[in-house]
């Protein structure tokens, strides 16, 4: 296959073919006519040489009449030696009417059908043809007495001119074959060198017509090898003249094109310029009043927890001593009020988070934690919240160690958040968690039967303050901030906080961090780091 693509190479230009076609037209054409001429000219030698014969035979004939009046061999011996000498004659005889022979020099009968034999030629003519030779037949006439001789008489012989007897020759066809192969062979050589001269004559004028179309297809390369605007001649034949105009009008086009497209480019560059700073300095505002913002929640988070957690403390010592005095209805309502005040402490201690994490103030603090101990924490500060749904609990531990290195308060509030979230969404149903523990990694999921997410709610339970149902008419309480911290405090410890889910058939949540932790750098404005991603 590569030898044949490498011999159609040469042919595959537009000169190539050309002159191919070209060439093969010239070829044919002196071929044809080289073999025409040769049959022609083979066909009149073959028409001359059986005139020749005819000529011959008859010759031998007039020779040969005083051997068949007398029937006398030695007189035949003279004439049949005498045309045995011509050119390609190779068989010679004198015959009877009967067509015995008198003296010949074969010893084949003659190729005479009976029509021939009943008929009396009063002409020569070629009684056979071969491939080998051709066979001529001519009668020895004997004119009047009174003409032949008129003072002496000969015998046998009337006034009429009458048939003595036959003279045939065989005249070989060895010379014209090779005289037509040699014509043949000549006039092939000839037409081939005539063909060689004209195909250079051709080559030369096709490579002057193609010039000016070489050197447009140079300039085409040029501008795509250097990416530069060369414009063409307009010389050449009226077609070539033509393509160097359109190439140079699209030249001219792409010129403009670039020339716009520079303009546009500057005037683009300069919009970004002004959009960036533009989006720099809003970006800065945004980050200030991000970072006042939570420093300022952080603050009133701080100075509200503070006071509640007095109000809580002497609420608890009030209801002591009423307690003690057997006053249970004023018991009763200092117990809404602390459930209502360590519900907002809760409150404020979720947004006290947020702040910290979002101000950058929030460390790891690692140390050495078991596992199952602090999933069994986990589990009894959500308990009531998943038994108040009238829920079932679960818990799987599979562990080939219960020790890990982690920050214990972070790892134990995304638990609960988790467990509480699921209790909240899931009525008359189930809850499990289950945890995986090895030394490279810790998998958390937590799996209930609840209402279940969409697609879309998915991708908004994780951000801050947002949940599925955000009215005020909403049957499900909360901040809407558990998710949301839950997601910065697992990024926090390295890990990630997943969800898989379907509308009325249950959530799975699943925390997973890579171990060992590692203490991350104090960074002040995470937002910062990721608006410059």
């Amino acid at each position: 296959m590569r030898l044949v693509k490498q011999i159609l190479r040469p042919f595959a230009s537009f000169r190539g073919r050309l002159l191919c076609i070209v060439l093969l037209g010239i070829v044919s054409l002196a071929l044809t006519a080289s073999i025409t001429a040769a049959l022609v000219t083979g066909q009149r030698a073959a028409e001359q040489s059986i005139a020749q014969g005819l000529k011959t035979v008859e010759t031998l004939a007039d020779q040969s009449a005083l051997s068949l009046l007398y029937e006398s061999t030695a007189n035949a011996e003279g004439p049949l030696e005498s045309i045995m000498s011509f050119p390609d004659v190779v068989q010679a005889g004198i015959f009877h009417t009967d067509f015995t022979p008198l003296m010949a020099t074969m010893s084949q009968k003659l190729p005479l059908t009976d029509q021939m034999k009943s008929t009396q030629l009063r002409q020569a003519r070629l009684i056979k043809e071969t491939n080998q030779a051709w066979h001529f037949l001519a009668p020895v006439l004997v004119e009047p007495a009174d003409e032949l001789f008129p003072e002496e008489p000969l015998p046998q012989v009337s006034a009429e001119s009458q048939v003595l007897g036959y003279s045939y020759i065989v005249m070989d066809k060895t010379t014209l074959r090779d005289m037509q192969v040699n014509m043949i062979v000549n006039n092939i050589f000839i037409a081939l060198s005539f063909a060689v001269f004209l195909s250079m004559l051709v080559n030369y004028g096709i490579d002057r017509m193609l010039q000016p179309l070489y050197k447009l297809i140079e300039v085409m390369e040029k501008n795509e090898q250097e990416q530069t605007r060369v414009y063409a001649d307009l010389t050449g034949p009226k077609e070539t003249i033509h393509i160097a105009n359109v190439f140079n009008r699209m030249m001219g086009s792409l010129d403009e094109r670039d020339r716009r497209l520079r303009e546009h480019g500057e005037e683009l560059e300069s919009i970004v310029q002004l959009r960036t700073r533009e989006l720099v300095t809003a970006r800065d505002a945004a980050l200030t009043a991000s970072r006042h913002k939570s420093e300022f929640l952080a603050n009133m988070s701080h100075e509200l927890r503070t006071p509640l957690q007095a109000i809580i403390g002497y609420a608890d010592i009030t209801k002591e001593e009423l307690e003690m005095e057997g006053r249970d209805e004023q018991t009763e309502g200092l117990n809404r009020v602390i459930r209502n005040a360590t519900r907002l402490l809760a409150l404020i201690n979720s947004i006290l988070d947020m702040a910290k994490s979002e101000s950058g103030k929030m460390e790891l603090k690692l140390e050495r934690v078991n596992l199952e101990e602090l999933l069994k924490e986990a589990a009894d500060n959500a308990l009531p919240v998943i038994q108040r749904n009238n829920n079932r609990f679960e818990s799987e531990l599979q562990a080939t160690t219960n020790d890990l290195i982690i920050d214990r308060e972070k790892l134990l509030q995304m638990v609960i958040n988790l467990l509480s979230n699921a209790g909240k969404f899931t009525s008359n149903g189930s809850i499990k968690i289950s945890s995986q523990l090895t030394k490279d990694q810790l998998l958390i999921k937590v799996t209930d039967t609840g209402i279940g997410l969409s697609k879309k709610d998915q991708r908004l339970i994780f951000e801050e303050f947002r949940q599925v149902d955000g009215s005020t008419t909403r049957d499900f309480e909360g901040t809407g901030l558990g998710l949301a911290i839950t997601r910065r405090f697992a990024e926090q410890l390295g890990g990630k906080i997943g969800v898989i889910s379907s509308p009325g058939t249950g959530s799975t949540f699943s925390i997973s961090i890579q171990l060992p932790i590692e203490q991350p750098t104090k960074d002040i404005f995470p937002a910062l780091r990721e608006v410059n991603g």
